[in-house]
C-alpha cells in the first residue's frame, strides 16, 4: 500500500493552492514543478476542501466522477483533503491520498482537523513573523536612506550657503570697497538669516548621523565652568537683546572637572539655553553645577512661559514643538533638544525638564553626566 501526503498553502492574491511540501521523491519532484490548484478548479477535492472548509473523504476515486486524476499519482484509490483554517482564513490543506480504497474514516478526518488547525496556528505565526521583519528591514533600510540623503542635502546646501556668508563677511569688513547704510543693513540682514539657515542645515545633520549610528565623540579632561562660561558670554547677546539677566549661580561647583565630548557637550548647552531665551519674554535665566559623587549635575532654569506637564516628553521629539503662539513665533527645528538628549544618552547619561507649566514659573532642564564618560554607541534608530 502507498500512502502519500501533501501540504497546500493558500495564495489569495494568485487565487491557487500552491503545494508547499510534498511526500517521497514524487512530491519533491512536484514541489520544483510549482504544482498549484486554482481555489476555484470543480474536479479537485483540495479546492474543494478550501472553498467548503470542511474535511472531505473520497473513499474511491474511480467512482468520483468529479476527481481530477494527477498524472504523477496514478495509484491513487482514496483521498482525503482537511482545511488548515486559523480564524476565519484559510492557511492551505492537508492532502493525504492512499492506493487502496476505503482507507479513511471520519475518525481520521476528525484527527486530521485537530491537526490541521494547530498546524494552521503555527504557520500564521511563522507568516507574521516572515512579514514583520521584512517589514523592519524595510524600515531600516528606508531610515538609513532618508538619513544617507539628508547627510548628503545637508552638505550640498552648507557648501554654497558657506560661500554666501564669507562673502557677505568680506563685504562687512569693507575689503571690497566703502559700503552705504543702505548695502550695511542689506548684508548684515543676509548674513545674520545665513547663519541662522546655517543652523538648521547643521541640526538635520547632526540629527541624521545620530539616527545612522555615525556621530563620534571625542573624549577629553576640562573644567566644566570654564565651559558654561564661554557658552554664556555666547548666549549673552540673544539674552541683553530681552533684557533677561543670564548668570551661572554664586554657589554653582566652579572647580569640577570631567571627561567628556567638550564640543558636544558646548553645543548641548547653547541649545539649552538658547531654548530658554527663546521662551522667556522677562525674567532669567540661571545656570548651576553640582557634583554627586561620581556624577555631575547642571541645571537650566528660566522664567518663561513653561511646558505642560502632559508634554514634558514631546518637547525631546523630534520636529516637535509645544503648541502655543509663543512656540510658533519663535520657530525653529525643533531638533535642537532631541539632539542635546541624544547626545547626553551618548555619554551614558540623561537629560529631562520639569516645569508646572503655569506661565511665569517657567521650567528647568537638567543635565545628568558621569564625571567619566561611559561612551554608549548609538545604534541606527528604527520608526
Amino acid at each position: 500500500m502507498v500512502f502519500i501526503t501533501h501540504i497546500y498553502l493558500a495564495d489569495e492574491s494568485w487565487n491557487t493552492l500552491l503545494l508547499a511540501s510534498g511526500a517521497g521523491e514524487v512530491g519533491r519532484h512536484m514541489v520544483m514543478a510549482g504544482h498549484a490548484i486554482q481555489m476555484d478548479k470543480e474536479k479537485s477535492l483540495v479546492a474543494r476542501a478550501s472553498r467548503e472548509r470542511i474535511a472531505l473523504i473520497v473513499n474511491d476515486v474511480r467512482q468520483e466522477p468529479d476527481f481530477l486524476p494527477n498524472p504523477f499519482l496514478p495509484d491513487t484509490r482514496s483521498e482525503m483533503a482537511v482545511p488548515m483554517i486559523s480564524g476565519d482564513k484559510v492557511i492551505g490543506v492537508f492532502d493525504v491520498q492512499s492506493s487502496s480504497t476505503s482507507h479513511f474514516s471520519q475518525e481520521d478526518a476528525n484527527i486530521y482537523t485537530t491537526l490541521a488547525l494547530q498546524v494552521a496556528v503555527a504557520l500564521q505565526n511563522a507568516r507574521l513573523y516572515v512579514e514583520q521583519s521584512a517589514t523592519v528591514a524595510q524600515l531600516r533600510e528606508l531610515d538609513r536612506l532618508k538619513s544617507s540623503f539628508l547627510a548628503n542635502m545637508s552638505h550640498e546646501l552648507r557648501t554654497p550657503l558657506n560661500s554666501i556668508l564669507g562673502f557677505a563677511d568680506v563685504m562687512l569688513e569693507g575689503l571690497d570697497g566703502p559700503l552705504t547704510d543702505y548695502m550695511q543693513n542689506d548684508l548684515g540682514l543676509i548674513y545674520k538669516n545665513g547663519q541662522h539657515l546655517l543652523h538648521l542645515i547643521n541640526d538635520v545633520l547632526d540629527m541624521a548621523k545620530i539616527e545612522s549610528g555615525k556621530m563620534n565623540l571625542n573624549i577629553e579632561k576640562f573644567n566644566l565652568q570654564e565651559t558654561i562660561e564661554d557658552v554664556t558670554s555666547i548666549t549673552s547677546t540673544l539674552a541683553n537683546e530681552k533684557n533677561l539677566a543670564l548668570f551661572i549661580e554664586p554657589d554653582s561647583d566652579h572647580e569640577v572637572e570631567i571627561n567628556a565630548d567638550k564640543i558636544r557637550l558646548r553645543q548641548v548647552m547653547i541649545n539649552l539655553i538658547n531654548n530658554a531665551i527663546k521662551f522667556t519674554e522677562k525674567g532669567e535665566i540661571a545656570i548651576h553645577v553640582a557634583r554627586e559623587a561620581n556624577n555631575v549635575l547642571i541645571s537650566v532654569k528660566d522664567t518663561g512661559i513653561g511646558i505642560p506637564i502632559d508634554q514634558l516628553e514631546s518637547v525631546f521629539q523630534e520636529f516637535t514643538q509645544v503648541d502655543t503662539t509663543t512656540t510658533r513665533k519663535a520657530g525653529g527645528t525643533g531638533l535642537g533638544l532631541p539632539i542635546s538628549r541624544r547626545l547626553i544618552e551618548m555619554h551614558s547619561g540623561r537629560l529631562w525638564v520639569e516645569s508646572s507649566g503655569v506661565d511665569g514659573e517657567g521650567s528647568t532642564f537638567y543635565v545628568f553626566l558621569p564625571i567619566e564618560a561611559k561612551i554608549k554607541e548609538d545604534e541606527p534608530k528604527v520608526k
